[in-house]
């Protein structure tokens, strides 16, 4: 649906951060951006390391640690449709701000949240009715699907705390406020450090509730968050979105355009990452499991910052095609990578230094089988790191063109074709256990990246803006 038919644009004046965006100087754009994304993704992959050594420091660590892996990865799935609303809430919101079409921006914005909150209570359902049946079908230790499942099942509770969290933080990054994510995000993370060292160990007067703790700390948080986020949202440039909760189907309609191609990509990668800890899961014992809920941890520290530059490259993408500037576009979103291959390379020598010591602090109540693995982790992914930061940024800066379905088909090359067969071939069938498996994910993440560079490269995305130009 072309909205400027329907629609008449409502012209507006671009923002500082907006004008930085589509007319500064490009180095500059791109950190006034990412600068304080990468902190607030640092400052998240800091709670999520300091949720697992907590969970660390429990009795007989490997359960409680291998049940937060498996109850993430059925998450994922529930997240992936999260990220296929935010994928079509920043493109829109961002090439509307791009083109000073201030009211669609903020039609985009409302239509969002209230999608948003239909998403999360549909799908939050059987996350907590068939939580149990659900870690079966990933793992069938029997000390570890009831813990599994509890997680879950708490964690989904707060469901519309989580997409609205996350999709108003998009909104307001797609509108260059990246400063105010950031204070949500830092705030989030203290309240939820706070509530895991009283719920997860025990103190004052909590008994010790272990990982479903952990869960019971994560919802309260969000709900925390998503009243933070609601308050700097009511102070931007985007706050009429309260105004009203009317029905709007153009703008519906563009979102599900958007969004769908990315909620699939995600969708396949979820279902992706359970079937891979399901390979896993199959090697004796619950070692490569633990191990690799702690490894994937610790590679947060390289690929949060890549993350980080991924959702700056989306505004930095969006406003400038639509401002007509695609050319100015396209370097933004190459300077965002380069940055990101920069730090993800820092962080994988350190993982090839360094990984007992990354490894010790989360592991030392574990099986003696853990360490080692997760070790090897580290090392040979290491070298998958600078293809991960293509991967990543490019697929932002592709979000914030609207174009969403060429990342889908990278995925499931990736994945299916190459990542699980691969595992299932070097870990079980030739047996070389957690080995096989940790070089199969090297190998299709090194895939991915040259897949998106290549297709980035080619500039088809150029021609899709979705609004006018100013």
């Amino acid at each position: 649906m072309d909205m400027s038919k329907t629609d008449p644009p409502a012209c507006g004046t671009r923002s500082s951060a907006s004008e930085m965006i589509v007319s500064g100087h490009v180095s500059s754009a791109v950190w006034s951006v990412a600068w304080p994304t990468v902190i607030n993704t640092l400052i998240l992959n800091a709670y999520t390391l300091i949720n697992t050594w907590f969970l660390g420091q429990l009795p007989n660590s490997g359960d409680p640690l291998a049940a937060s892996g498996v109850g993430g990865q059925i998450m994922m799935i529930q997240f992936s449709l999260l990220i296929g609303l935010a994928a079509g809430t920043g493109a829109l919101v961002s090439q509307f701000l791009g083109a000073r079409r201030n009211d669609d921006a903020i039609g985009a914005t409302r239509q969002s949240m209230l999608l948003s909150v239909v998403v999360a209570s549909i799908s939050a359902i059987p996350l907590i009715v068939y939580a149990r049946p659900l870690m079966r079908m990933i793992c069938d230790k029997p000390a570890i699907v009831p813990l599994a499942a509890d997680y879950t099942a708490i964690i989904s509770c707060f469901s519309i705390a989580t997409f609205l969290y996350m999709i108003i933080v998009t909104a307001l990054r797609s509108a260059g406020d990246v400063k105010s994510a950031l204070y949500a995000g830092a705030s989030v993370t203290v309240v939820n450090i706070v509530l895991d060292w009283f719920l997860i160990l025990g103190h004052g007067p909590f008994p010790v509730m272990g990982i479903r703790g952990a869960a019971w700390a994560t919802g309260i948080s969000r709900i925390i968050g998503v009243l933070i986020t609601i308050w700097f949202l009511k102070r931007s440039v985007l706050g009429e979105s309260f105004s009203h909760f009317k029905h709007h189907d153009g703008y519906t309609r563009q979102l599900l355009k958007i969004g769908w191609p990315a909620m699939l990509t995600n969708m396949l990668w979820s279902i992706a990452a359970a079937l891979y800890v399901k390979v896993i899961a199959i090697l004796p014992g619950s070692d490569a499991v633990a191990a690799y809920t702690v490894a994937m941890r610790l590679e947060c520290l390289a690929f949060m910052p890549g993350l980080a530059y991924s959702q700056a490259a989306t505004p930095l993408v969006g406003q400038n095609l639509g401002a007509g500037k695609p050319d100015r576009a396209a370097h933004c979103a190459w300077i965002a990578t380069l940055h990101a291959v920069a730090i993800m390379s820092f962080f994988a020598l350190v993982f090839l230094v360094f990984p007992q010591q990354l490894a010790h602090p989360f592991a030392k109540n574990a099986s003696p089988a853990v360490m080692p693995a997760i070790v090897l982790y580290l090392r040979i992914n290491a070298i998958s790191e600078p293809f991960l930061a293509l991967n990543m940024v490019l697929r932002g800066a592709l979000q914030g063109a609207g174009d969403t379905l060429m990342p889908a088909l990278f995925t499931l090359i990736s994945f299916y074709i190459v990542r699980l067969p691969l595992a299932l071939l070097l870990s079980v069938h030739l047996g070389y256990g957690v080995t096989g498996a940790w070089i199969a994910m090297a190998s299709s993440t090194i895939l991915s990246g040259v897949l998106m560079a290549v297709w980035f490269q080619m500039g088809h995305w150029r021609r899709r803006s979705l609004v006018g130009a100013d």
